[in-house]
């Protein structure tokens, strides 16, 4: 069964991972940047250059931290993360 999932508190474990949020400070800079889909969905995208190597970095490390990651590559956008999380209590 799928629970809720908060984009800040994704944003929060892969800052706490020592990945840059490009959406926080005093001015840009590249990193990862969070936004809430659903209840039960966040997206992900790297703003900034190696994009695909970064979401493969974030992947691991939510997929780590217990979340289910699935790669997005929408025709014509920029490709990012879906984070859902799943629960195993019945």
């Amino acid at each position: 069964m799928h629970c809720r999932v908060f984009a800040s508190e994704v944003a929060r474990k892969l800052t706490a991972r020592g990945h840059i949020n490009s959406t926080t400070g005093p001015a840009w800079r590249p990193g990862h940047r969070v936004s809430q889909a659903s209840p039960k969905t966040a997206r992900i995208w790297h703003d900034g250059p190696d994009e695909q190597a970064h979401l493969d970095q974030y992947a691991t490390a939510l997929r780590t931290a217990g979340y289910t990651v699935a790669a997005e590559r929408p025709a014509g956008k920029r490709p990012s993360l879906r984070i859902t999380h799943q629960t195993t209590e019945k």
